[in-house]
Order: C-alpha cells, then structure tokens, then sequence
C-alpha cells in the first residue's frame, strides 16, 4: 500500500484557485452570451431580410390590384348604373304618391272632421307634392322632374292612377 504523500494546499493558495476558478467560469460565460447575442443579431438580420421582402411582395401585389381596379373598372365592383327611369315611369310613380297623399288626407278629414294644415299633419310623405286648401276640398300639386301633375279632391283617385301600377310592374329592372 501506497501512501499518498502530497501536500494538503494551504487556505490561501485554495482562495487564489478559486479565484481563478472563478474567473475562467465568468470568461466562459461571457464568451456563451456574447455568442448567443451573435446568433440572436443574425437571426433577427435574417428575420428584417423576409419581413422586407414579404413587406415589398405584398405592396407590390396592393399597387397592381389598386391599379387593375381603376383602370378595368371590374362590374363586381363597380356595377353599372340602373337605366333612368322614362317618363311613363315617372308619371306613373308620381301618380301613386300623391293618390297615397289623397288618401291620407281624405282618412284625415274622416277622422277629425278638418281638413289638415299640411301634408305632414295628415301623416302623408313625399317629395315634390303640394297640397293646398280650396273651398270644396284641397288640390294637390306634384313634380317628378319635368313631370307635372293636378288633383283635385273632387277627381276619383282611380281614374287618377289609371293603370299607373301595370306601367310600374313592367318597367325594366
């Protein structure tokens, strides 16, 4: 049997070795991180270089589309505007709303025993139709662009809106 015959290490040569334990352990660890910060800084180099070419393919692709958009003016988007309406349509359309004012105004009358001040006392709607009070009853007045019309409350709305709905009904869409 062998006896081991090294010197036991004195308590200050243990310190300056843990001191230099200690010092080559902090130089590992700053060499690993400033690797790590090294392959984080490529990485997000790389990361930069595809969000900027995804960035430029997709304003590319909006630009192109923008410009198709407005140069093809697709139906899809842009639908077409419905056909003006001819004159028979517009009389006819014009015809029914003030005969739907007639109504409301005679219902009126029915009701409270007065002809109304207004179209809107009697709850009657419409644009370009004027009502205006006579001796025997009311006249009401209607305009749908250069279409004019007179009813009188003496008139019967039947023969006032005459086929007015069958011009309507077939009117092209």
């Amino acid at each position: 049997m062998s006896q081991d015959t090294s010197p036991v290490p004195s308590a200050p040569e243990l310190a300056g070795k843990k001191a230099l334990l200690d010092a080559f352990d902090t130089v590992l660890k700053t060499q690993a991180a400033e690797r790590e910060a090294e392959r984080a800084a490529a990485a997000a180099l790389r990361n930069r270089g595809a969000s900027r070419l995804l960035m430029v393919l997709c304003t590319t692709i909006v630009v192109f589309l923008a410009v198709y958009l407005y140069v093809e003016r697709p139906e899809w988007v842009f639908p077409a505007p419905p056909p003006p309406e001819s004159q028979a349509v517009r009389e006819a359309s014009l015809r029914i709303m003030m005969a739907n004012a007639a109504q409301h105004l005679d219902r009126f009358r029915h009701q409270t025993g007065r002809w109304p001040a207004s179209l809107e006392e009697a709850g009657a709607h419409g644009p370009g139709v004027f009502y205006e009070r006579t001796a025997t009853g009311y006249r009401l007045q209607g305009q749908s662009g250069p279409v004019r019309l007179r009813l009188d409350s003496s008139e019967p709305l039947a023969r006032f809106v005459g086929n007015s709905f069958d011009i309507i009904s077939r009117r092209p869409k």
